[in-house]
């Protein structure tokens, strides 16, 4: 999901959307990701961190470390359905 961090997450209306699908497991949007991160049961909360990503150095690399991250904050605030 890099390229929803191109923009601020208010202005991207399809990323509450996202979020949303994912608080209900809705096939169709898991789906898209690599692998179901709730296949038992929907989460009851989600959140989107955002993180800075840089190459790992050399004597990184070779430990088979390719990136460094630096925690920015928070990209968009924990959310959850009204139902729950």
């Amino acid at each position: 999901m890099w390229f929803a961090a191109l923009e601020d997450p208010r202005r991207l209306s399809w990323f509450p959307r996202f979020l949303e699908a994912l608080l209900e497991n809705r096939p169709e949007v898991t789906a898209l990701l690599e692998n179901n991160p709730f296949p038992l049961k929907p989460p009851t909360y989600v959140r989107a961190q955002f993180y800075d990503y840089r190459f790992a150095n050399s004597d990184q690399r070779t430990e088979r470390r390719w990136w460094n991250r630096r925690s920015l904050g928070m990209y968009f605030p924990v959310a959850y359905l009204n139902s729950r």
